[in-house]
């Protein structure tokens, strides 16, 4: 494929990534922002972390992500410990109550899209698996 098949290809998956998340966020239901809910979707896959490291692995500054995981504590969704090993630095952790609302709000987001899917012709669905078994291959190692 050439290089700008490849870029427009590239353009197409990106746009349709945007409207996927999109589409899942309008029956949202909770006060938690995109960018809380990363946060805490990370905390909960990776486990606890400092705010600076937390903003590392997403890709913001550290204030962002200081005020980002302070509104997650407000929620009651995750909490801050002092480092056991390093009192000056604070651990954050995503609490019961973070678990079970990213898990609420993973439910609600897969029902949408499963009765979306449902829709779908037989053969349309088998696609779709089948283009999700080649796009795995673009974000795993």
């Amino acid at each position: 494929m050439e290089s700008s098949e490849s870029s427009d290809l590239a353009g197409d998956l990106l746009t349709l990534y945007g409207r996927i998340r999109r589409t899942t966020l309008v029956g949202k239901v909770d006060e938690v922002t995109a960018s809380q809910s990363a946060a805490l979707g990370r905390l909960i896959r990776d486990g606890a972390t400092t705010t600076a490291d937390l903003a590392r692995a997403e890709g913001v500054r550290p204030q962002s992500m200081g005020a980002t995981v302070q509104a997650l504590v407000d929620l009651g969704l995750a909490d801050r410990e002092p480092d056991p090993e390093d009192g000056r630095r604070t651990i954050v952790h995503a609490t019961d109550a973070g678990r079970a609302a990213r898990d609420e709000s993973h439910r609600v987001r897969t029902r949408l899209l499963a009765e979306r899917l449902a829709a779908l012709e037989p053969d349309d669905r088998a696609t779709v698996a089948r283009s999700l078994a080649i796009l795995r291959t673009l974000v795993e190692p």
